[in-house]
């Protein structure tokens, strides 16, 4: 069973300056997950969000330079040189890094993609849906309060390794011991 998803936004991580949370519900609302990314697909992701920087003239040339990058180009050749339709499924996450597969529809063909590059098909080809395994879904998950949200709930196995120790720095410097405790039950795990 899947979870179909659809993206909510982009938001940075007041702790580190070089990652975003993508945060995605479900298609009630009710729930979301969120996805770090690095800044690179940040901006991927803001471009195609029409979240364009610059005067009108540069605003215009980033819309025409979007049809040339490669989600749109290999979407747009195999669309025009086969039949088949794709969908996006996140199927497992490791290290703090969340794993997806490019599916062909028809025949179950799978290919291996980062989820983030998943959800960066998904905008460069609207017609490709974007999924969860269920059972992912549940244990990842966190209610989706939307903007009546005062902070975003974050499953620690999101975080990289690299992000877990600086937390767990902090989290002694400030003598926050019971959440020192639980990151370093995460790093242990890893």
């Amino acid at each position: 069973m899947r979870i179909k998803l659809k993206v909510q936004g982009v938001t940075d991580m007041v702790a580190d300056n070089v990652a975003s949370l993508l945060i995605l519900t479900d298609e009630a609302e009710q729930r979301q997950l969120t996805i770090v990314i690095d800044k690179a697909m940040r901006h991927e992701i803001a471009l195609r969000r029409g979240k364009y920087v610059g005067n009108i003239q540069q605003r215009g040339n980033t819309i025409k330079a979007l049809q040339h990058c490669l989600p749109e180009t290999l979407s747009a050749a195999i669309k025009y040189l086969t039949n088949i339709e794709f969908c996006v499924v996140i199927v497992s996450i490791s290290d703090g890094m969340y794993y997806a597969i490019l599916e062909d529809m028809r025949t179950g063909t799978s290919f291996p993609i980062r989820a983030s590059d998943g959800v960066l098909l998904t905008y460069a080809d609207p017609h490709v849906p974007l999924y969860i395994e269920q059972s992912l879904w549940e244990a990842q998950s966190t209610e989706y309060y939307g903007d009546n949200a005062r902070g975003i709930s974050l499953p620690l196995n999101t975080l990289s390794t690299g992000m877990l120790k600086k937390a767990l720095q902090k989290c002694i410097d400030t003598e926050n011991y019971e959440a020192a405790q639980h990151i370093k039950e995460e790093l242990d795990r890893r």
